[in-house]
């Protein structure tokens, strides 16, 4: 079973100084900077998906928010509306054993070379949201429709679960994408792999990105190959309390989220900020951030700087106004995204 759509679109390298933020209107593919304007229509919502399928609540692990959907273009075979036949049966929070063991036995089926996959995070200040609703279930059938397998996942939430909960669930998800039962049963090319994600989804997959190359799926080959993070919040620490930082209300939703009673004694702040873990190893950004949003535009500034100092290509996006996350794909940033993700995973 193998997809014909590969689109092949050649890499566009256009090194510009984070500072030189300027207006431009053809779509940012490489590393370089935008500044544009967005409508206030959110286009995803607009569309309507004939063909595409979606795969409902997909266990990825034991916990009832340990779900994902599976979004499928329209050109997928019949038998990949199916769940994968081995499904995980360990505890919620455990991972492989120390043998590298999922509970499959990987020889017993062999991963398909077939298409790129996406893995969407949806945001909710870490504390709510949900895979299903209309405008991230939206966003995974634009995706799908664009010949992304897309999967849109749950996780814990805080306070309930604070750090590192949410983390080690996304972790989890994305390894169960790398399963070879999952890559089959999808049709899914384990090195055309990329993460999104909007608002705390944004900085969940931000943190993907950048400790990947700590993860066992890494070190078997399997890596995170582009990051879409919009509206992600990078730098959780005392920075962002300052006059130029988040809200006190937001400040308080990051304390939850932490496990912490004040910045001053957290160390989950760094552990949980993309800012301080960036190597050269991590994968290639897309970041979108408006200008005047609640996350303040510098915290995607600062991080894009972080990453460029590490050769790592960036296409940075400011989107004028106050849209948040993915209130801002409108028509033209959407297809942004598309082309980003079609130039690393094609």
């Amino acid at each position: 079973m193998k997809s014909g759509r590969r689109p092949v679109l050649a890499l566009v390298a256009a090194v510009v100084a984070l500072g030189a933020v300027t207006s431009c209107s053809t779509d940012p593919v490489g590393d370089e900077n935008a500044t544009v304007t967005a409508d206030s229509v959110i286009y995803p919502l607009s569309l309507r998906y004939h063909g595409i399928d979606v795969v409902a609540d997909v266990p990825y692990g034991a916990d009832p928010l340990q779900r994902l959907d599976v979004c499928l273009p329209a050109d997928s075979a019949p038998e990949t509306s199916a769940t994968p036949t081995a499904t995980p049966s360990a505890s919620a929070t455990a991972g492989p054993d120390a043998d590298g063991d999922d509970g499959e036995d990987a020889a017993a089926v062999e991963p398909s070379s077939g298409r790129p996959a996406v893995l969407m995070i949806h945001g909710g200040s870490w504390s709510h949201g949900d895979k299903a609703t209309a405008a991230y279930r939206s966003v995974c059938q634009y995706l799908a429709s664009e010949g992304f397998v897309t999967f849109n996942v749950d996780y814990r939430l805080a306070p309930t679960d604070p750090f590192p909960a949410g983390l080690d669930d996304v972790r989890r998800a994305l390894d169960y994408v790398y399963r070879p039962a999952t890559l089959a049963t999808y049709d899914v090319d384990a090195q055309r792999v990329g993460v999104f994600g909007g608002s705390a989804g944004g900085n969940l997959a931000a943190m993907l990105a950048v400790t990947d190359h700590d993860s066992a799926a890494y070190a078997a080959g399997d890596r995170i190959r582009a990051v879409v993070d919009l509206s992600g919040p990078t730098n959780l620490t005392t920075r962002s309390t300052e006059p130029d930082g988040v809200s006190a209300s937001f400040q308080r939703k990051q304390l939850l989220y932490l496990g912490c009673r004040s910045y001053a004694r957290c160390p989950a702040a760094v552990r949980a900020s993309p800012e301080f873990h960036v190597t050269s190893d991590t994968a290639p950004f897309f970041i979108g951030h408006s200008t005047d949003e609640f996350i303040p535009l510098w915290e995607s500034q600062e991080f894009a700087a972080t990453l460029r100092s590490h050769d790592v290509p960036v296409t940075f996006v400011a989107v004028e106004g106050t849209a948040h996350s993915i209130a801002q794909l409108d028509e033209a940033m959407s297809r942004r995204v598309v082309t980003f993700l079609r130039t690393q995973l094609g």
